[in-house]
């Protein structure tokens, strides 16, 4: 056993060998004959938990994960159960369909070939950023028999969702998990995609969203304030009804909307900028306005410790925004502290959907 030289940065690969279609394969096999094979790990062969515990032992080491925004969040999930005096910074080599975290810290929206001796390099030089990590909590009524799936995170990385959105990610999920082999490139993960989108926008399961939802805030003083799409009263019982509880806003809520995103990214969809791409303060409506105040939404960014919530009317509405042809999603609020109460209904985490 030898120190290691002065200025040397340890790196561990991580791969998902499903990701990507046969991408994710192709990758290990390059990256097994490149490095040493300690260094890379096969994340089908046992998780993260074999690899972390070498790093442990390596000072100022490097993580390389390979896969999609799923993959990255199951390796920031197994760091935060290791007790690290410092944790390693993450890269990513995109592989998954989406690869919004990615986008966000700027190693592109998915792998097209590249060079991977460029990719080791860009590893080594890359800056540190930080970024945002939200936990998130379920609870059942303790007076419901009814039983759920199993929320896939416990941490929120890049964003999560309600409606429209998440009942499409859901039947993505589902169909994905019956029949593998139909997915097995980027380009067509996004053509079924598309398709479930359309479908959606037909059969609008979310359609009477804005009807049961109401919203409640706490103002400044303390005082609680509270706005609602819809009167709930008669709904029949099994039905979507919802209440969102956000630190100090007002919100705009008279609009009929099938789906509601919390992002702590700026990039959602696989490149979509939800909350808008301005790179200035944006000046609120005067109605959503508090006092006399000119309140302001600060510009958008994965570290300054706030979420944004935007509304989407319907999946069409998403599609527009995707292609630019509409700005941003309805700007709800920014908020650090979220509580949403539900009866029945769909999410999505990055990542995973329930």
């Amino acid at each position: 056993v030898t120190s290691l030289p002065s200025g040397t940065r340890p790196l561990i690969v991580f791969i998902n060998p499903k990701s990507g279609g046969k991408q994710g394969a192709k990758i290990l096999r390059i990256f097994q004959y490149l490095l040493n094979p300690r260094q890379v790990y096969d994340l089908t062969e046992g998780g993260p938990t074999p690899g972390l515990k070498f790093l442990s032992h390596l000072p100022d080491c490097r993580i390389l994960c390979c896969g999609g925004d799923g993959t990255v969040g199951w390796i920031l999930a197994a760091l935060d159960q290791l007790d690290l005096a410092r944790k390693p910074p993450v890269a990513v080599l995109p592989l998954g369909t989406g690869n919004d975290l990615a986008r966000c810290l700027k190693w592109g929206p998915g792998y097209d070939g590249e060079d991977i001796g460029e990719i080791l390099r860009d590893v080594g030089l890359a800056d540190l950023v930080t970024l945002d990590r939200w936990s998130i909590t379920v609870t059942n009524d303790p007076e419901s028999t009814e039983k759920g799936d199993r929320v896939p995170y416990e941490v929120i990385n890049n964003y999560f969702s309600i409606g429209v959105d998440a009942s499409i990610a859901r039947k993505f999920h589902v169909m994905r998990e019956k029949h593998p082999e139909k997915f097995n490139s980027r380009t067509r993960n996004k053509l079924w995609y598309f398709g479930m989108a359309s479908q959606e926008q037909f059969s609008g399961t979310c359609k009477d969203l804005e009807k049961l939802v109401s919203i409640q805030v706490r103002s400044p003083r303390g005082r609680r304030v509270e706005g609602r799409l819809g009167s709930t009263e008669g709904v029949p019982r099994g039905q979507l009804v919802m209440t969102f509880q956000c630190d100090g806003m007002r919100l705009d809520v008279s609009h009929a909307l099938e789906g509601i995103a919390f992002l702590n990214i700026p990039s959602i969809y696989g490149g979509t900028a939800l909350w808008g791409q301005e790179k200035k303060a944006l000046r609120r409506r005067p109605h959503e306005r508090r006092g006399s105040s000119p309140d302001v939404y600060a510009v958008q960014a994965m570290d300054d410790k706030l979420m944004e919530i935007v509304g989407v009317y319907d999946s069409a509405h998403m599609g527009r925004i995707k292609i630019g042809v509409t700005n941003s999603g309805l700007r709800l609020a920014q908020c650090r502290r979220i509580v949403i109460k539900c009866s029945l209904g769909k999410g999505r985490l990055s990542g995973g959907s329930y």
